[in-house]
């Protein structure tokens, strides 16, 4: 798998690529950070997660966002094969993090992705 290596992804006369894990994650973050309806042909690509920011803190918005995250990576990545609790929300201060155990499609190793989906 590639992906375009988010922020810097052009040079001055090239394309700037990642390739297998770090595509994963780019993309995990690409999925999770773009709202739904905001890609020109895919009207379902994106996250609903912007919708929860102002929500209070509790177990049905981890309950929410774990949901979230567990469909987009079953729709939009197939070459990762993860389970509904094998996503924990977590809050580390002010900022809502996910850790997501993961495993390749063809590779029997667990693999464990942070990701941040707010920012301070």
């Amino acid at each position: 798998m590639y992906s375009l290596d988010w922020p810097n992804m052009f040079t001055a006369s090239t394309t700037n690529l990642v390739e297998d894990k770090r595509a994963a994650i780019n993309n995990l973050k690409l999925i999770l950070g773009s709202e739904k309806l905001g890609l020109f042909g895919d009207p379902r690509f994106g996250s609903n997660l912007k919708r929860y920011l102002f929500e209070q803190n509790n177990t049905w918005l981890h309950d929410m966002i774990r949901d979230e995250i567990y469909t987009l990576v079953r729709i939009y990545m197939p070459q990762l094969l993860v389970n509904r609790n094998d996503i924990i929300i977590k809050t580390e201060k002010y900022n809502l993090v996910a850790d997501i155990t993961c495993r390749w499609y063809n590779d029997p190793k667990l693999d464990m992705f942070t990701i941040q989906l707010t920012e301070d």
